[in-house]
Order: C-alpha cells, then sequence, then structure tokens
C-alpha cells in the first residue's frame, strides 16, 4: 500500500484517540457537539473505506465493493446527521446504534460466503477484521440501549467507542506491514 495512505490511517488513529479521550474526560464536549463529532468521524472513515476499497480492488481476495458501500453509507450518513435535525436523541442514537451494529455483524459474519472470501487472507488480518466487527456491534448495542436508561452514559460511550476505533486503526496499521 502506498505510504502516504498509511499515514493517513495512522494519523487518522491519532486523531481518534484524541477525540475519544477528550471525550472520555471532557464529557460536556460531547455534548455540545456530538452532531458535528460523530459527523467528522463518520466522513473520515467514509473516506478511508472509499480510498482503501479503491487502492485494493485488484486483489482478486479482497472484496472491494463491501468495502466501498460501506464508505458510501457513512457518506450519506453525515450527510442525513448535519442536514436533519434530529427530534430526539433516542432517534439518532438509535440511528447511530443502528448503524454500528449493522456494519459489525457484516464484518464479523459476512466471512466465507459469496461476497468475501478468506482463504488467502493472513490470520493477523482476520483476528483485526472481526475484532473490529465486535468493536462496532458491542458499541452499537450499547448506544441503542444506554440512552433508555440514562442520557449522559451514551457520550461515555461514544468517547470509548472513538479512542478504542482509533487505537484500532493504529494497531491495523503495525500489524499490516
Amino acid at each position: 500500500m502506498d505510504k502516504k495512505l498509511k499515514s493517513f490511517f495512522l494519523t487518522l488513529g491519532i486523531l481518534y484517540v484524541i477525540i475519544g479521550a477528550l471525550g472520555i474526560s471532557n464529557m460536556g464536549f460531547f455534548v455540545k457537539n456530538i452532531e458535528y463529532i460523530l459527523s467528522l468521524v463518520l466522513f473520515l472513515n467514509g473516506i478511508y473505506h472509499i480510498i482503501y476499497s479503491m487502492t485494493n480492488r485488484k486483489d482478486p481476495y479482497f472484496h472491494w465493493g463491501l468495502v466501498l458501500g460501506e464508505g458510501v453509507i457513512e457518506l450519506v450518513s453525515v450527510a442525513i446527521i448535519l442536514l436533519n435535525t434530529f427530534t430526539t436523541q433516542l432517534f439518532f442514537t438509535s440511528y447511530i446504534g443502528g448503524l454500528l451494529c449493522l456494519k459489525g455483524l457484516i464484518l464479523t459474519l459476512g466471512r466465507d460466503n459469496k461476497l468475501t472470501s478468506w482463504e488467502n487472507t493472513k490470520a493477523k488480518v482476520k483476528i483485526l477484521v472481526i475484532i473490529k466487527g465486535l468493536l462496532h456491534f458491542l458499541f452499537g448495542s450499547l448506544i441503542i440501549v444506554l440512552p433508555l436508561l440514562t442520557d449522559g452514559a451514551v457520550y461515555v460511550v461514544f468517547g470509548w467507542y472513538i479512542l478504542f476505533l482509533g487505537i484500532h486503526f493504529i494497531t491495523e496499521e503495525f500489524v499490516t506491514k
């Protein structure tokens, strides 16, 4: 992979760690800016997935169409978040939580079927993909359930999710060299 792209992914991971740590340590920051923070994270994820799918589209064992579709869904989600004023936090968190659960299920369960093939995929990469899928599903489920219990906890969950996503990106850079 191109060194410029690898540095972009590493920078993205570091940025996510900073945003996540800021959200965990300063919940007021997330409460005031949650739409913009999630829009930024989804926008950067969308760009990441589109670039990643395009740079690997000639690999016969990489189903770049799924990754491209994920990037497009994330960019559409940014537009939905920024252009649509959510009437309640419950709707907003349900939308984001549902999106994360769907991504998690696709990453965790969507292997060795008609859409994906893992036969020539390195074991380290398989583990990273499954961990990323479980991360999405776990935090998506928490984001859906927690607003029903307490409003404040959901912001901490968003912070932890972004922090772990950043750690995952940084780990992925060093494991997939």
